[in-house]
């Protein structure tokens, strides 16, 4: 059984599912570490705007795109292109 959570943790061991590596490496060109510590100041950033954890995302005006992207022939990524593309 796992220790609860605690705020004096220095390690934690996490699972992560395929999405969330791939946001990972995505935030860290690569990297697993540099994307974590890329996450947790774009949090910082978001949290010194005023957005709290019990606030919904679209607060931060964001689109929101997942990587489990039903639709599997265009990736969010080749959206924002095509956008580009348009304008």
């Amino acid at each position: 059984m796992a220790r609860p959570p605690s705020p004096n943790t220095v390690n934690f061991l996490r699972i992560l599912s395929d999405p969330q590596r791939m946001i990972l490496l995505a935030a860290g060109e690569g990297n697993i570490s540099r994307g974590f510590e890329n996450v947790l100041s774009l949090y910082q950033h978001a949290h010194n705007e005023g957005f709290r954890p019990d606030m919904e995302l679209s607060s931060l005006g964001i689109i929101s795109e997942t990587t489990n992207n039903p639709n599997l022939d265009q990736s969010p990524r080749d959206k924002v292109k095509e956008t580009v593309r348009e304008e």
